[in-house]
């Protein structure tokens, strides 16, 4: 079982759980169960209406310094 993160042109969407494991197959059921898909995630691959097939490249967040001095009540970093 896969799960596949969807979005439609309208702004919905959802999470769907189900036995395709191949992406490209996914997207052609999902896109002929719901209306208006345009967009389909799985992991880091991606399906655009736009672009089509890729892959994401993961953000990279920096570390947070941590307060020497925490406020009152807060536990030490």
């Amino acid at each position: 079982m896969k799960s596949y993160l969807f979005s439609t042109e309208n702004g919905r969407g959802g999470v769907i759980l189900c036995d395709i494991d191949a992406f490209d197959a996914a997207v052609d059921y999902l896109r002929q169960r719901f209306e208006g898909v345009v967009r389909v995630e799985q992991g880091l691959t991606l399906w655009t209406l736009e672009e089509g097939f890729g892959q994401f490249e993961p953000a990279i967040v920096p570390n947070l310094p941590v307060p020497k001095n925490p406020p009152d009540g807060a536990p030490p970093g």
